[in-house]
């Protein structure tokens, strides 16, 4: 624990209230959804500081982001109107300190961070310690609440740690405007295609299973070397983005011990490719839909090209009002919890500059293809069913959170490795392997 008195990063700009953007309003329902089984609501990692970084230079860092982001010091709260976000005017930030630097050092303050409740009670949304000998800091360890940040803001938050800029950056009660405004028919149009695609979707994991009483959460992770070579020698060979062949070959080893040829997905996606987007600190991340249709006769190859043109559409379809996409779910008879809540979840956040977040080896064990781990944390999105991948050119992580009430343990058990077995048989046998040849045995 860090018992060590708190330095103090003094932060600038103005006070400010206005509605929650429709990323907030969406975290914060599958908070509520998902809060009794164990979501993490915090992201923790550790940033390395260039060598010669004084403690004033640290902190000052620190003060620098937390002034120019205002998601950094911005409340999520309920209110008689609705959801709010309430950003706080120039102040001082506590900066815990801890001696050591080493990687156990680091992520024993990650994890003391990542449990804090950021972002309510009156605490800030964003928390900071310094890593190092008492003017000689060797990193930041940084956690942040995901009722105001995802992943690609942390990465901003970083990429404005490694190079300052005092440019305006666009913020997220500026979102929540162009929300009410500009933005207003892309969501509709949103809520209109998740609406079609729920149409008359069997959802796997919509009702508990027979003789499940209790909530239990499997959280574990697969970690592969040889399958991060695999990907990108199949992806080259299929003239194919890795993204949808890491969607096809999931869809797959879930589909295949579920009897299913037509499993709803919902894909995560930052929505940072949009307008006005750059160096945007707040929630972008949000759930498009995303049908994949596996007919056993049909080659892997013609499924990857399908779930890759599927996967534009529900790019496009991944930015939207919680209270318009309920509207638009009711006239179909379906409702908001039922489609959002029972969807499985794929989060490919692939990226090899990002700092690791998962608290787990990000090496395979020596001498084996790959191996599972228990996963304590969950970083991600919640759901019944969710996989998250993480990793890049030299080693990949699956990353699974399953609520055993609706999915079966054993199928949790599986999930991992037949994944793993599906990228080794395309891998082996080619791109024309077909679907249901792929599925024998998952």
């Amino acid at each position: 624990m860090n018992e060590l008195l708190p330095y103090e990063a003094r932060y600038s700009g103005q006070a400010s209230d206005a509605p929650a953007t429709w990323g907030q309003q969406a975290f914060r329902d599958g908070l509520s959804r998902y809060a009794g089984t164990g979501w993490n609501r915090n992201v923790a990692v550790v940033a390395p500081l260039p060598e010669g970084t004084t403690l004033p230079g640290a902190l000052e860092l620190l003060a620098h982001v937390t002034s120019r982001h205002e998601g950094l010091r911005t409340e999520v709260y309920e209110s008689p109107e609705g959801l709010r976000q309430r950003v706080r005017g120039a102040g001082t930030l506590a900066v815990g300190r801890i001696e050591g630097a080493a990687p156990a050092d680091t992520a024993r303050e990650a994890a003391r961070l990542r449990a804090l409740p950021l972002g309510t009670g009156g605490l800030p949304p964003f928390a900071a310690s310094v890593a190092g000998p008492a003017g000689r800091p060797r990193a930041l360890v940084l956690a942040f609440s995901h009722l105001v940040v995802d992943a690609s803001s942390v990465r901003t938050v970083l990429d404005g740690l490694a190079r300052p800029s005092s440019e305006p950056a666009p913020q997220p009660r500026e979102q929540a405007a162009r929300e009410a405004g500009e933005l207003v028919r892309t969501g509709q149009r949103a809520a209109a295609t998740w609406a079609r695609e729920a149409g008359d979707t069997a959802f796997p994991f919509a009702v508990p299973r027979a003789g499940a009483d209790r909530s239990h959460v499997v959280q574990t992770a697969l970690t592969s070397a040889p399958a991060a070579v695999r990907l990108k020698e199949m992806s080259a060979g299929l003239g194919a983005d890795a993204s949808a062949v890491l969607l096809a070959a999931t869809a797959v080893a879930l589909a295949a011990p579920l009897a299913l040829d037509r499993l709803p997905l919902q894909v995560v996606t930052s929505n940072r490719h949009r307008a006005h987007a750059r160096d945007y600190v707040g929630v972008l991340a949000q759930f498009g839909p995303l049908t994949a249709r596996l007919d056993p006769d049909t080659g892997f190859e013609d499924t990857v090209r399908q779930v890759a043109r599927r996967a534009m559409s529900a790019y496009n379809s991944a930015l939207w009002a919680p209270a318009g996409l309920a509207q638009a779910l009711t006239a179909t008879g379906r409702s908001l919890d039922e489609v959002l809540g029972t969807t499985y979840t794929f989060n490919d956040i692939r990226a090899a500059d990002f700092p690791p977040v998962l608290d787990h080896p990000a090496e395979p064990d020596p001498g084996r293809d790959h191996c599972l781990h228990d996963l304590p944390h969950w970083p991600y999105q919640g759901g019944r069913c969710a996989i998250a991948v993480v990793g890049g050119a030299r080693v990949l992580q699956f990353a699974l959170r399953a609520d055993t009430r609706y999915v079966a343990p054993e199928l949790t058990a599986r999930l991992l490795p037949a994944i793993d077995a599906v990228l080794r048989r395309v891998h082996e046998k080619g791109g024309s392997i077909r679907i249901g040849a792929l599925g024998e045995g998952l």
